[in-house]
């Protein structure tokens, strides 16, 4: 985010203001808040990574909540405040868990940011759900449960790749495992831990319309999500494979679409049909020797 402003953030809104469970309380810098709700998480702090859910009124009139552009939480850095309209310095104040509205005088907004509808003495109302901190480990930690749990019920026979995606291999290839830079096809289908098909290329129901045919890309160039890159870099041609891949090797905190939520744990039932190599690159162009120095 730039500028450590998040007037133009809350311009994209969030859920339904509501009358809060305590009084009004002010910012360090002087922006009235109210807490809706209060969380039983910890005090977020300057360095936070937190899940935020949003929405912005002018005055009771809604103009935009996230939730009509994403199912997800957004992630958000929490840093100092730099100016004093900034809500950061409100963050600072809030727990996870909390709801909390905030009360901007529209006469107190750059003009820029203001919405062009907006009258002297407006206010805009920002309300905000701290879904969550987020931790790279406790997220690890908690990825690592749920895939042992599915691996169980699934009794699946998996090794672990170098970067940490979980491969069962259901039918072995006699072909060539593919280098970095190889362009390599593949038929695969991806669901959620809870069995939810999110995407295939050889299911015509899931892309109604959309030819079925394998997915064609050089691998190791990050075209496709970390955990594909690494896992099919483990495979031979002719592999057939379910692979596991941890949160932060898929989608992470900002998750795919409608279904993949942040720190989903993908699975993927994969089939690697053909592997090429890499295309050599161009030779450089002759270089003329230089002319002897004539004596």
């Amino acid at each position: 985010m730039k500028k450590n402003n998040l007037l133009l953030f809350a311009s994209l809104g969030l859920l339904l203001a509501s009358c809060g469970k305590s009084g009004p309380r002010k910012t360090p810098s002087g922006i009235e808040y109210t807490v809706a709700k209060e969380g039983k998480g910890d005090k977020l702090k300057v360095g936070d990574t937190i899940l935020v859910y949003f929405a912005s009124y002018l005055n009771d009139s809604l103009l935009m909540k996230s939730r009509d552009q994403s199912p997800n939480a957004i992630p958000m850095i929490v840093q100092k405040s730099t100016i004093k309209w900034d809500l950061m310095d409100g963050f600072a104040q809030l727990s996870e868990g909390d709801s909390a509205i905030f009360v901007l005088p529209i006469d107190s907004m750059p003009a820029e940011q203001r919405p062009p509808f907006a009258k002297p003495g407006d206010k805009m109302n920002v309300h905000f759900i701290v879904e969550g901190i987020y931790s790279s480990a406790k997220q690890t930690a908690k990825d690592e449960v749920a895939i042992k749990e599915y691996i169980d019920k699934n009794k699946l026979k998996t090794v672990k790749s170098p970067k940490g995606v979980y491969i069962a291999v259901t039918q072995e290839g006699t072909g060539e495992q593919p280098k970095n830079g190889d362009v390599v096809s593949v038929n695969y289908t991806g669901k959620l831990l809870d069995g939810t098909v999110f995407d295939s290329n050889t299911d015509s129901t899931i892309r109604p319309g959309m030819p079925l045919e394998p997915l064609t890309f050089p691998v190791g160039q990050g075209r496709v999500i970390p955990g594909w890159d690494d896992a099919l870099a483990q495979l031979k041609k002719g592999s057939k494979a379910t692979i596991v891949i941890p949160s932060a090797l898929a989608y992470g905190l900002q998750g795919q679409g409608q279904t993949i939520k942040s720190n989903s744990v993908l699975v993927f039932n994969v089939e690697l049909v053909d592997v090429k190599p890499a295309e050599a690159p161009a030779p450089a162009p002759a270089v003329e020797p230089a002319a002897a120095p004539k004596k």
